[in-house]
């Protein structure tokens, strides 16, 4: 830690000292000082260094005088000094000109000093600041240290914040920029809860972008001179009420108070921030450094309770597997385990399966794929969550399964709450090219009746897509027929019997054969009631007579064969189940295209 030029002046040893240019740089900070000569008074000059000249500057046209000002500022040079002689003075005018202009402090000091004096009395100052800074150091790392090793986390570090910083109101702030835990002074954190707010790329690249002496000197605890409306400056953006949180230590605007701010980072990742400020007084010098080490604490915080809840879902997913999969039996000892991660399967309960088409990558890490799987069960449980308490879910290979408590809900009902759901998280995915689906078994009135509750989940989930799309929301017991139809494993026979009922009308890439599909299948859904099919499909009643001849030329005499028309019935929905009565399918909703995984991160 440095020493403030206005602190040097005010040591004994530079008493009768005087300020002769630069008044507006008195913050600057000073960690070093060295006596140099004159003739190149830019050798020894650097970040937070005091020069002192030991004679008088050699003459100089105006321009070199100005550059020699602008060399030094550029440096971060805390400050030139000189000694009062006889005569004129050791330094030109145009250098206290430039000087002045540019807030570099120039000092005059006693003719009688003795410069080896104040050098020894100056950096024995500078070293007793930073043994207290050593002590303070210390003592922050034995209370962060505590709070680490007895698993604190973010709330225990704003407490402990609070108390370091006396008389300072901490905020910290989630990775959404909300406020999740405060501690200081109440009527202190609630105003300021309310005028925060936070500048992000833009003010780290203006940040980086400032010359050092504009910007934190040497060690980042230092207090810095950057104050927001240079940022704001810098990056082009018009101040607000609040305040910028720019890593560091700060003014507040208007001159009174003081901030100071640490991201809380965990490699590239931000997790969230730290911030304190105090509105009426300054902050303990350093307070940015004392941040930045509670953040270190927070970010390993936040990195152990990320790493306790990847192995939580491990262990519930591999619970979820075992349920589905009929391995464990309906025991108290089962639901015990059950209820110990906040499930809620005592009574019935509905198996969902969800999952989503996605593009196969026969070169990509395998892990990849599990990856993003885990991420959107984290999406789909956060949504489902908001509705129904207790509810397990876990990503499973390629599909999510969650065990829904019923709480007396009715097929229809439980359709309805999981097509609210699914709607909220296709909102977000279809901008990313992905849907989910979603399949709903029959209830299971025991953990030992989930297996097949499961199996009924996949056939709809299945079933659904083929008939409905990609983010179609289908419960068993809707499905009908088409439940039959799915238990043939067999597509090559499917294809021959639809060949084979539907005749000429199988055509899958001929516009007059799909219209009379649908005209077919109309009439057969209407029990051939002539005069609601010709209103269903807008066709003038004749029209619809000469349509049924021409399918009676094609098909046989369905209209008075019973038979026939059960097959025709089956024929056209074994095609629609199966895509056999399109021309293509596509993997996705019309227009999608799926793009890389790597979108993914953007949604969770």
């Amino acid at each position: 830690m440095g020493l403030t030029i206005e602190d040097v002046l005010d040591l004994p040893g530079l008493a009768g000292s005087s300020v002769v240019a630069g008044a507006g740089g008195l913050a600057r900070s000073v960690r070093h000082m060295v006596v140099d000569n004159p003739a190149d008074p830019l050798a020894a000059a650097g970040v937070d260094v005091l020069v002192v000249l030991g004679a008088r500057l050699p003459p100089a046209d105006p321009v070199n005088c100005r550059a020699l000002v602008e060399r030094l500022d550029s440096m971060g040079t805390a400050a030139l000094a000189y000694r009062r002689t006889e005569g004129p003075p050791p330094v030109p005018a145009e250098v206290l000109a430039e000087a002045d202009r540019r807030g570099l402090p120039v000092l005059a000091l006693p003719q009688t000093v003795r410069l080896d004096e104040i050098v020894s009395e100056v950096l024995g100052a500078v070293v007793t600041k930073q043994g207290e800074a050593l002590a303070l150091s210390s003592r922050m790392d034995d209370q962060f240290m505590e709070v680490a090793l007895t698993g604190g986390g973010l709330a225990e570090v704003t407490q402990r914040l609070a108390v370091m910083l006396e008389g300072a109101a901490v905020l910290g702030l989630g990775p959404d920029r909300e406020v999740v835990t405060s501690a200081g002074p109440r009527d202190d954190v609630a105003e300021i809860s309310d005028w925060l707010w936070l500048l992000d790329a833009a003010a780290d690249d203006a940040l980086a972008e400032l010359t050092p002496s504009r910007r934190l000197a040497g060690v980042r605890a230092d207090r810095t001179v950057v104050t927001p409306a240079d940022v704001l400056a810098d990056a082009d953006l018009s101040p607000a009420d609040g305040i910028l949180l720019v890593p560091g230590h700060h003014e507040l605007p208007g001159g009174v108070g003081e901030y100071a701010v640490a991201p809380i980072m965990a490699g590239d990742q931000r997790h969230g921030w730290l911030v304190a400020v105090h509105r009426t007084g300054a902050m303990m010098v350093g307070a940015g450094g004392v941040l930045e080490r509670a953040a270190v604490i927070a970010a390993l915080s936040v990195i152990r309770l990320q790493a306790v809840h990847s192995v939580e879902l491990r262990f519930q997913g591999d619970l979820v597997r075992r349920l589905v999969g009929g391995s464990v039996g309906h025991t108290e000892r089962t639901l015990a385990y059950t209820r110990s991660f906040g499930w809620r399967l005592d009574g019935p309960v509905a198996v969902l399966v969800t999952a989503t088409e996605t593009v196969a990558d026969a070169a990509g890490d395998p892990t990849r794929a599990l990856d993003v799987l885990d991420r959107l069960a984290d999406g789909w449980r956060s949504a489902l969550e908001s509705e129904v308490a207790g509810a397990a879910v876990a990503g499973l290979a390629t599909e999510i399964v969650t065990l829904l408590p019923l709480d007396g809900r009715t097929p229809d009902e439980v359709s309805a709450l999981v097509a609210a759901v699914s709607s909220r998280v296709n909102g977000r995915l279809r901008r990313l090219g992905r849907v989910l689906g979603t399949g709903i078994g029959r209830p299971a009135g025991s953990l030992s009746e989930l297996a097949e509750a499961h199996r009924q989940a996949q056939r709809a989930l299945g079933v659904g897509q083929e008939i409905q799309g990609g983010a179609s929301v289908t419960h068993f017991d809707q499905l009908g027929v088409f439940r039959l139809l799915s238990l043939i494993p067999d597509s090559t026979e499917l294809r021959s019997y639809v060949d084979e009922v539907l005749g000429p009308l199988a055509d899958a890439t001929d516009a007059d054969s799909a219209d009379l599909r649908e005209t077919l299948l109309v009439l057969l859904e209407t029990n051939l009631n002539v005069a609601e099919s010709a209103r269903r499909l807008h066709f003038h009643y004749n029209t619809m007579r000469y349509r049924i001849g021409k399918l009676e030329r094609m098909l046989g005499p369905f209209t008075s064969d019973p038979h026939l028309r059960l097959n025709l019935l089956l024929a056209l929905h074994a095609a629609r189940m199966s895509g056999l009565d399109q021309p293509h399918r596509p993997p996705l909703e019309a227009g999608m295209t799926p793009p890389p995984d790597d979108g993914l991160d953007a949604l969770l």
